[in-house]
């Protein structure tokens, strides 16, 4: 892979009206001057946003001509969001990555670096900036589904993954909420595909609020761990059929 690729970026926003814009200008502006991207698409799917957020995306089409964004009338999830970005990506190679500004565009060059090798996807490895509370429930999550697929990726739960499109595509993801990275690397793993890992730069969230709640969201991760590993377990047995790379 030594020529410029083909690229589409999915993402989910929700009420993310306060950073939404600079975050798309960021990305547009450092795509179109990336020698490693020959095309490049931005799509991102506003989750029923409650703020202006959806306005602001529509309104930046006239800017950026590569920014499509979609609409859901009501919230969904984040992972519902993203699946619907995702399916309607064409690019060769498919970055994944949120919406509120903490992943700087400016890691892709060495995402793409580490699959020129072969890989069908890479992983980018934060220096995390969240609060104790969510970086211990991301490392102890990490820590089951590492031991479940017999991996020991430093950063299983990174939302910012570079995928080869038809792989992603083709995942079948199931989460709607906040547990989609997890699942992303979870199904990428079933397929025999075992990502690349990148240091990446994580920066602090600055603008708009979390929509994860902690508690909540402490539950349903914990409840989409176990999952993950029973349906490892059912593939073992061989009572789910795994999937093709």
């Amino acid at each position: 892979m030594s020529e410029p690729i083909k690229l589409s970026v999915a993402a989910p926003a929700y009420n993310e009206a306060e950073g939404i814009e600079a975050v798309v200008t960021e990305w547009h502006t450092f795509l179109s001057a990336c020698d490693d991207v020959s095309e490049f698409e931005i799509v991102i799917c506003n989750d029923g946003s409650k703020d202006r957020t959806g306005e602001i995306l529509d309104r930046l089409i006239m800017p950026f001509p590569n920014l499509r964004p979609l609409h859901f009338a009501q919230n969904q999830g984040a992972a519902a969001a993203l699946n619907h970005a995702i399916a309607a990506t064409h690019g060769d190679w498919v970055l994944l990555l949120d919406s509120d500004g903490q992943f700087p565009i400016a890691n892709l060059p060495d995402m793409l670096a580490a699959v020129r090798s072969g890989a069908k996807a890479a992983i980018g490895i934060r220096q995390k900036k969240d609060a104790a509370f969510a970086r211990f429930g991301s490392w102890a999550s990490g820590l089951v589904c590492n031991i479940v697929h017999g991996t020991g990726l430093k950063d299983f739960n990174s939302a910012f993954k570079l995928v080869w499109g038809p792989t992603l595509r083709g995942l079948g993801l199931e989460a709607k909420g906040m547990n989609y990275s997890t699942e992303v690397t979870s199904r990428l793993l079933e397929r025999r595909i075992v990502p690349v890992e990148v240091a990446i730069t994580h920066r602090p969230r600055t603008t708009g609020v979390s929509s994860m709640k902690l508690v909540k969201g402490a539950i349903h991760r914990f409840l989409f761990v176990i999952y993950i590993a029973l349906r490892q377990l059912l593939l073992l047995l061989g009572i789910l059929t795994r999937p093709l790379p």
